[in-house]
């Protein structure tokens, strides 16, 4: 039966067969209506009549109307005369006004029960109403004691006529009304059933041919066609099935053409490609990166990333998103990689993560071979550059013929003396982080009071420049195990880059944050900005984004090297977006945690 219910022929059969029944059905009431209405005009008309024919020239009391209404005209009964109710099923009742239990009644239904034929008389609202001086022709099919009738009544000389007329006056032509209508409604329903399955096929059909090639062409069965036999909604959509069947053919065919193009690709290319889903699950690895890291793809991302030292997870490439690409730095088997890590998505969402693996073995190696060059510059850089300080600060103190020029000449040569000092410790810095021989002070630090320290160091300069110099705590900070000293330079040196290239009347705003287990310093100013081609290379070693301003402002371009050297040496990491014209935001990320034994040999 629930089947039945279900399916769209039937419930079309079923609204047929409803809507016979409630068309049938108002009609039918609409018929007994008209025939009670009918009975109960002529009934009412039939007493006005008589009422204006009838007069009294006797002394107006129940006794001299009944034998008037039942003797008069030559022994004839006078009532059925005049008012015409000379049926059984119609009945009058003669009472003295102003004495209802003076009275006389031709009705059965009164003579039988006397003691409370006043109580029936009473509950008629026709009589009450004349008892008040009212009228009592109100058309209403009264009920009492399971009988059913209409009633009238008038008032004349102190005596109330009051009748009555049973429904079983009109019970045979209605009984006869409604078997024509029960008959009507059997016969109906059957032809309605007829059509409305004979008209329901006619739709459902159609529908159910479709259904059947629909699930064909999801089976990968594409060549469906049905036949158009008509031009009306379901031809159409016939045609439009036709179609997209056609259309979806086409494009998976186009779609396998560029999915075995891009396969081909990818396994004769020798950049690796790894991707994972959402789920972390990896879904594709070509033959290069295999051959690189030697992995199995059923690995999974957060065991990959684990494998390779990546100090990542799959919830904060795809949640914290500082920046949509991320580069890390594999090394494995004497073989340097860098990997590129991308979410890649749909038009709406992300799908998941795409790694992509660049052997950089040979340009390390090269890296490498520079900084042992500039190390070996610098050691030699060194010496000269102390005699030039001293010779310089001796000069100040000495006089000189001209002493105004020379002090001229002097300030540059202990301004330049300076510039190659700090030039020469950054790159002995930097050669000892990359040869791992920076001695640290780990220690846990409360590293919202070294920001604040700093923020209050560089107000000064702040002010000199008209600039405003804010930070923000938000929540509660926890101590880390830190080198102090190396974390305080790190955040000097990228307040006073923001301080820098932010122009005068600027605003440079430090937030201090926890999230999950680790430290945010983000630094964010209105300042110059940095173009989009020159946020990849920005950490690279004396890259300057405009070398002449870079100079004139002291700069070396080393500084966001050593910071991030600086960083990453302590687990965390440090990511700079920006946009040009607009401004600069960077954040440093440390975690609380102290560095285990293995994280501090490596």
């Amino acid at each position: 039966m629930s089947s039945l219910i279900r399916s769209l022929q039937w419930r079309l059969v079923f609204i047929f067969i409803a809507m016979t029944i409630f068309l049938i059905i108002p009609i039918g009431l609409l018929l007994k209506m008209q025939v009670e209405s009918s009975y109960y005009n002529e009934f009412k008309n039939n007493i006005m009549d008589g009422s204006k024919r009838w007069t009294m020239d006797y002394s107006p009391t129940v006794e001299n109307v009944w034998l008037d209404l039942l003797n008069g005209e030559n022994g004839r009964r006078q009532a059925i005369i005049t008012f015409k109710i000379a049926s059984e099923n119609k009945s009058y009742t003669i009472v003295n006004k102003n004495d209802i239990n003076d009275f006389k009644t031709t009705d059965p239904n009164l003579l039988k029960k006397p003691g409370v034929a006043v109580n029936d008389l009473l509950s008629s609202s026709n009589f009450v109403a004349v008892m008040s001086g009212s009228k009592g022709d109100s058309k209403s099919l009264a009920r009492l004691n399971g009988t059913s009738f209409f009633d009238y009544a008038f008032e004349k000389d102190g005596i109330i006529l009051y009748f009555r007329c049973y429904s079983e006056e009109w019970k045979e032509m209605s009984d006869a009304f409604s078997s024509i209508i029960i008959s009507s409604m059997a016969f109906a329903l059957v032809i309605s059933l007829i059509l409305g399955y004979m008209l329901s096929r006619t739709i459902t059909v159609p529908i159910v041919n479709l259904m059947h090639k629909a699930q064909e062409v999801a089976k990968g069965n594409f060549d469906q066609t049905l036949e158009v036999k008509a031009d009306d909604e379901i031809g159409q959509l016939t045609n439009t099935f036709n179609y997209m069947a056609q259309e979806l053919k086409n494009t998976l065919t186009e779609i396998s053409s560029e999915k075995n193009k891009i396969e081909t690709i990818f396994n004769y290319m020798t950049d690796g490609v790894i991707a994972f889903n959402i789920r972390g699950k990896m879904i594709h690895c070509n033959p290069a990166a295999k051959m690189m890291l030697d992995i199995r793809e059923e690995e999974e991302f957060n065991g990959f990333c684990s494998k390779f030292g990546l100090d990542i997870t799959l919830e904060e490439i795809l949640y914290l998103d500082f920046s949509k690409s991320k580069e890390k730095n594999i090394s494995t088997n004497d073989r340097f990689i860098k990997a590129y890590l991308d979410l890649f998505t749909d038009e709406k969402k992300t799908e998941g993560i795409i790694v992509v693996l660049q052997d950089v073995t040979e340009q390390q190696k090269l890296e490498n071979m520079r900084n042992e060059f500039v190390a070996n510059v610098s050691h030699e850089l060194r010496t000269p550059l102390t005699s030039i300080k001293s010779y310089t600060e001796t000069l100040l103190d000495g006089v000189l013929d001209d002493r105004q020029m020379s002090e001229k000449f002097l300030d540059v040569i202990n301004s330049e003396a300076d510039r190659m000092t700090r030039l020469v410790k950054d790159l002995l810095q930097l050669t000892r982080l990359d040869n791992k021989q920076m001695q640290w002070n780990m220690k846990l630090i409360s590293f919202t009071e070294l920001i604040k320290s700093c923020v209050v160091k560089m107000e000064i300069e702040a002010k000199n420049k008209s600039q405003e110099l804010e930070s923000y705590i938000m929540g509660d900070i926890p101590e880390i195990m830190a080198d102090k000293d190396r974390i305080e330079q790190v955040v000097l040196n990228i307040l006073s880059n923001a301080i820098k290239y932010t122009p005068e009347g600027g605003k440079v705003t430090v937030y201090i944050s926890k999230l999950y287990s680790d430290v945010y310093m983000k630094v964010v100013d209105n300042g110059l900005g940095i173009p989009q081609k020159d946020l990849p290379r920005i950490f690279e070693r004396f890259y300057r984004v405009d070398k002449a301003r870079s100079r004139e402002l002291g700069g070396t371009g080393l500084g966001l090297a050593i910071a991030r050297e600086i960083v990453e040496a302590h687990g965390g990491n440090i990511i700079i977006s920006s946009q040009y014209g607009k401004g600069t935001e960077v954040t440093v990320k440390l975690p609380v945690q102290p560095l285990s034994a293995e994280q501090k040999r490596e």
